[in-house]
């Protein structure tokens, strides 16, 4: 056996390699059992690292196809028959509107054609709203109606109470506030499956019905804001989970996002509660009342007030981060679009607000005044325009550059 001994090698601190006699095939047999060994416990380190790795790459954000920048040139329009009742609504690439006239129409948005329209019984003044794959319609006489279909198959239904808020099917139930203060639950045959009747009745029930979710994903409960200050979280069967009193009428459905109610009231004040409590987290005094549901962003919070200003208030402790001063009222929900929020006047123009960024992103100028809240349909920014000296309203489609 011939014996041979490895060079000297410069070591680094914790190095245990030495100028140590080796045989050659001990050698030999040692370098390969290392290498084995070292690949072995490299594979076993890999399969144990891939759990984190795979949990990581779930984590990550989803990347936006259509990320909207400004500025925005037209890309179509189309023009039709009647005018705009109530807020048009956007989902999977159509874009839902009715008009004053009574007709409910779905377009679809990449290709300016009408999917279905359907004619209610009576002229309209309310939104049309989305459930599932349902479409809701109110008339003015009182007549409910489901599109339950793409092909526009409607169901229609006479309500006989004097209903004060949108009706929205939550968990396969029609729920609804009234004028006198009730909250209840519709079946199939427009009778009530429960009723709600607070404590305090005779308040008018101003808005919801806006869910809350558990982390498991069944509803918790439904929330309706009255014009008493009043929020009431109700369970899915009717009982009451919770109930906040607030200073001023709730104007505005409240919003919902990470375990958190957020709303405002009449009297300048926006407040945030625990969802699961009703528990007030923080209250913030605004210059104007909060006149719709607030956009969340993932740290932001964009509140449209009375003042003609949307506020960008801090979703953890409701501080004010910045302003934004609009041309005119704000008379227009707002449009979540992104990390953007879309601001709809009595101006004839749009402007969007950067929430991350907390600034303004940019402004379109349209051809005339809007008549109603502008409509983020990816990759499209929809809006619904009035022509001033003919009085006829069209629909115009918006892209990035």
């Amino acid at each position: 056996m011939i014996a041979v001994s490895t060079p000297r090698r410069k070591t680094h601190r914790g190095d245990v390699a030495a100028h140590v006699p080796l045989s050659f095939p001990f050698l030999l047999y040692n370098t390969v059992a290392n290498m084995i060994r070292r690949k072995g416990l490299t594979a076993l380190a890999l399969l144990a690292l891939m759990p984190a790795l795979s949990a990581a790459q779930s984590k990550k954000p989803l990347v936006d196809p259509f990320p909207l920048r400004f500025p925005l040139v037209e890309a179509g329009s189309i023009e039709f028959e009647g005018h705009i009742a109530g807020q048009p609504r956007a989902r999977n690439g159509i874009v839902y509107f009715a008009t004053r006239e009574g007709d409910l129409t779905a377009l679809v948005a990449s290709s300016r054609s009408i999917l279905w329209r359907f004619k209610a019984g009576h002229p309209v003044s309310t939104s049309p709203e989305l459930a599932g794959e349902a479409v809701l319609l109110r008339d003015d006489r009182g007549v409910f109606y489901e599109v339950v279909d793409r092909l526009g198959r409607t169901v229609g239904m006479k309500l006989d109470f004097a209903v004060s808020t949108p009706i929205r099917i939550i968990e396969g139930r029609a729920l609804l506030g009234t004028d006198d203060g009730q909250v209840l639950a519709l079946g199939s045959d427009a009778k009530p499956l429960w009723e709600y009747r607070p404590a305090a009745p005779g308040a008018k029930v101003t808005a919801g019905p806006v869910p809350i979710y558990g982390r498991n994903g069944g509803l918790d409960a439904v929330l309706f804001g009255r014009a008493d200050g009043r929020l009431l979280a109700v369970d899915p069967k009717g009982g009451l989970v919770w109930e906040f009193k607030a200073e001023g009428a709730i104007p505005a459905d409240p919003a919902v996002a990470g375990g958190r109610v957020y709303f405002g009231t009449s009297d300048r004040l926006f407040y945030c509660l625990e969802a699961a409590s009703g528990k007030r987290k923080w209250r913030r005094r605004l210059q104007g009342a909060p006149v719709h549901p607030a956009v969340i962003g993932d740290r932001t919070l964009a509140v449209p007030a009375s003042n003609s200003v949307v506020y960008l208030l801090s979703r953890r402790g409701g501080s004010i981060l910045s302003w934004e001063a609009i041309p005119s009222r704000v008379i227009y929900e707002l449009a979540a679009a992104g990390r953007l929020a879309l601001v709809s006047s009595a101006a004839p123009a749009i402007v969007a607000l950067d929430l991350k960024a907390k600034k303004r992103a940019g402004q379109y100028e349209s051809s005339g005044p809007l008549v109603a809240g502008a409509v983020w349909s990816p990759p499209y920014v929809v809006l619904f325009v009035e022509d001033e000296d003919s009085g006829r309203q069209r629909m115009v489609f918006l892209r990035s550059r």
